[in-house]
């Protein structure tokens, strides 16, 4: 489950650089670059929630 949630935080992460910072093309009902940065932040949140899983062993599906 942890490993699941890190593989889209880092996608989520990676989608929102790419609307920052790699394409110029305009959202007439949209701010391009504001979605870029809340992917990016909630992808680092998700992140941190998956070391956090993967540290405590709760996301490992064992009994631990």
């Amino acid at each position: 489950m942890a490993g699941l949630l890190a593989i889209g935080a880092v996608t989520s992460i990676g989608l929102g650089a790419i609307l920052v910072f790699a394409v110029d093309w305009r959202w007439q009902s949209a701010d391009r670059p504001l979605v870029g940065l809340i992917m990016m932040a909630v992808g680092m949140i998700a992140l941190a929630a998956a070391s956090s899983l993967n540290r405590s062993g709760a996301g490992t599906g064992g009994a631990s």
